[in-house]
């Protein structure tokens, strides 16, 4: 067997693995901090921060599995469709994300009524 067949991923696939992660987590730990601002919520607390860290770090480790999924799936030779594949259940995966941290429990409704869903949320899509 040569070494090129022994080597199932490619320099390109991890880097795109340690970019999924990392924009994942990014992307998720923004939008919430938006929406925490938002709603007057803040993050200044400790609960909330432990919030924060908790679901940005699932987001991205679902994120990086998905990929290697994806990846597993399509073939590893290709590498735009696992990760547009990757792309668009992340997005997916954004509004259980919303739908679960949106506010923390026994927030009182005062800044986003009437739960705590901040204005730009899309209306078409519960929370």
């Amino acid at each position: 067997m040569s070494q090129s067949a022994k080597a199932p991923y490619s320099a390109a696939s991890w880097l795109i693995g340690w970019v999924v992660f990392l924009v994942s987590g990014f992307v998720a730990s923004a939008l919430l901090s938006k929406a925490w601002d938002d709603c007057d919520i803040g993050i200044n607390a400790s609960a909330n921060l432990g919030d924060l860290v908790t679901a940005s770090t699932t987001m991205a480790v679902v994120s990086t599995c998905v990929w290697a999924l994806m990846r597993r799936a399509t073939g590893r030779r290709q590498l735009l469709l696992p990760f547009l594949l990757t792309v668009a259940t992340g997005v997916v995966l954004l509004w259980p994300l919303m739908a679960i941290w949106h506010a923390s429990d026994g927030y009182p409704v005062s800044f986003c009524p009437p739960d705590n869903v901040p204005p730009w949320w899309p209306g078409w899509l519960p929370v």
